[in-house]
C-alpha cells in the first residue's frame, strides 16, 4: 500500500535532480524568467495603483485619519503576497506549457537515449503553441469542474481537507503527466485512464508536487521538476510499450543475480529492478511491499549470496532498511577489506559488465572511464552507497578497459 506512493513522490525528488542537467537548464529558465518578468510587472503596476486609490482616499477623509497608510499598506502587501503566491503555479503553467512540451521531450532522450520521432525543435514550439495553450485551458476546465464537489465536501470536519489534499494530488498528476504522454500522441481521457490504472502512484507523485507548491520560493521549481519527473515516470511506469520491452538506456545500469535484477538510474542514484524467480516472478521492486521484500530475502534469496546482497542494496537504499545479520546460506569466515573488492564467486562477462556500465560494445576508454566515474560517485560506499555494487562497478571497468586493450 505504501510502496507506490512513496515511488510516486520519488519521481518528483528525482526531476529536482534532473532539471539541472547541462543540456535541460534553458527550458527550465527561459520561462521562469519570463514568469518572473510578468509578476514583477504586475506587482509593480499593483503598487502604483494602490498608491493612486490610497491618494484618492486621503483626499475624501479627515487628516486625523492619515494613520489609516500604516494599516492598509501592510494589509495590502499580505493580499499580494497570498495572490502571487497561489497564482505563481498556475500562470507558469500557462506561460511555460509550450517550453515544457520540449523539456519532456529531452528528459526522455536523456533518459532512454532515442528521441521522439515527430521531434521538431523550436519549430514544433512555435507550430504547436496556441494547441498546446488550448490543452492547457482545457485542463484548468477540467479541473474546476472536478473541484465543485470537493468544495462542498471541504466544509466536513477533517474528511473534507483530506478530500481536497487528494483531489490537489490528483489534478497535479494529471496537469504534469500530460506533457510526456501528450508528446506520444495520448488523449487527455486516455492519459486519465493510464494514471487511475496506477492511482498509488500516481497520487504519490501528486501529493510531492501539492507539498513542493506550499514551500513558498522553492515552488518556483515546481513546474520543471515535475514535467521532468512526470517524464521519468512516464518512461519507468506508464509507458506500455518500453515497460514490456525494458529497454536501458544510456543512463542505466543493470545488475542481474539469479533472482533480482537491479537497475540503476546514474542521473539521480534512484535503484528499482524485478523479481526473477519465486512467487514474485516478473514484479517490479518499486511496486512491492517491504515485507514480502523481506520475505523474499529470508526465503528463496537466502540460498544464493549475490542475490540476497544484491536485494539488500536496494532495502536499504531504497527503503531505509538496515541489516547487522545478512539471511544468507554462505556466510563470510574471513572481514572484508575497507576497500570495495570485486566479487570472485562467478567470471564477469563482457556483455554484463557492458550493462553495469550502462555502455555499448563497442565504447572506448573515455566512455568507460566517464560511465565508471558518474556511477562509483553515487555507489561508492564512502558516498552512502554499497561496498557490493561498488565491487561490481569496479568489476565491470576492469573487464571492459582490459576488452578494450585486447582489441
Amino acid at each position: 500500500m505504501v510502496a507506490k506512493p512513496m515511488l510516486g513522490a520519488g519521481y518528483l525528488l528525482q526531476g529536482v535532480r534532473l532539471i539541472t542537467r547541462p543540456g535541460l537548464r534553458r527550458f527550465v529558465l527561459i520561462p521562469l524568467a519570463v514568469n518572473i518578468l510578468v509578476f514583477s510587472l504586475a506587482i509593480y503596476l499593483g503598487v502604483r495603483e494602490f498608491a493612486t486609490f490610497l491618494e484618492l482616499i486621503e483626499a475624501q477623509i479627515p487628516s486625523w485619519l492619515g494613520w489609516l497608510d500604516w494599516i492598509l499598506w501592510p494589509v495590502f502587501a499580505l493580499l499580494l503576497l497570498v495572490v502571487v503566491f497561489y497564482t505563481f503555479n498556475l500562470v507558469a503553467n500557462l506561460i511555460a506549457s509550450p517550453f515544457n512540451n520540449l523539456l519532456a521531450e529531452k528528459v526522455e532522450l536523456l533518459l532512454t537515449g532515442r528521441p521522439l520521432q515527430d521531434s521538431g525543435g523550436v519549430g514544433k514550439l512555435l507550430k504547436e503553441l496556441l494547441p498546446t495553450l488550448f490543452e492547457e485551458l482545457v485542463k484548468v476546465v477540467y479541473a474546476l469542474a472536478l473541484a465543485i464537489p470537493f468544495l462542498v465536501l471541504l466544509f466536513v470536519p477533517v474528511v473534507g481537507p483530506l478530500l481536497w489534499f487528494l483531489y490537489t494530488a490528483w489534478i497535479l498528476a494529471v496537469q504534469y503527466s500530460d506533457y510526456p504522454m501528450g508528446n506520444h500522441g495520448l488523449k487527455f481521457r486516455e492519459m486519465r485512464a493510464r494514471l487511475r490504472g496506477e492511482r498509488g502512484l500516481s497520487l504519490g507523485f501528486g501529493a510531492a508536487a501539492a507539498g513542493l507548491g506550499m514551500v513558498p520560493v522553492v515552488n518556483f521549481i515546481l513546474m520543471p521538476s515535475a514535467v521532468a519527473g512526470a517524464t521519468a515516470m512516464w518512461v519507468r511506469e506508464f509507458n506500455r510499450e518500453n515497460t514490456r520491452a525494458r529497454y536501458q538506456g544510456p543512463y542505466e545500469s543493470r545488475m542481474t543475480t539469479r533472482w533480482v535484477r537491479l537497475e540503476i538510474d546514474h542521473l539521480s542514484g534512484h535503484i528499482d529492478g524485478e523479481v526473477l524467480l519465486g512467487p514474485l516472478r516478473g514484479q517490479r521492486l518499486g511496486s512491492i511491499t517491504t515485507e514480502a521484500l523481506l520475505e523474499l530475502l529470508a526465503g528463496g534469496c537466502a540460498s544464493d549470496a549475490d542475490s540476497a546482497e544484491a536485494l539488500e542494496v536496494y532495502l536499504g537504499r531504497e527503503r531505509g532498511q538496515r541489516f547487522s545479520e545478512r539471511p544468507r546460506a554462505r556466510q563470510e569466515t574471513e572481514p572484508r577489506s575497507s576497500a570495495p573488492q570485486p566479487p570472485q564467486s562467478t567470471r564477469m562477462s563482457r556483455d554484463e559488465a557492458c550493462a553495469i556500465l550502462g555502455v555499448g560494445a563497442d565504447a572506448d576508454n573515455a566512455a568507460i572511464r566517464a560511465a565508471h566515474r558518474r556511477l562509483i560517485q553515487r555507489m561508492h560506499p564512502d558516498r552512502g552507497g554499497s561496498a557490493y555494487l561498488a565491487a561490481k562497478i569496479n568489476e565491470a571497468k576492469t573487464v571492459l578497459m582490459r576488452a578494450a586493450e585486447a582489441a
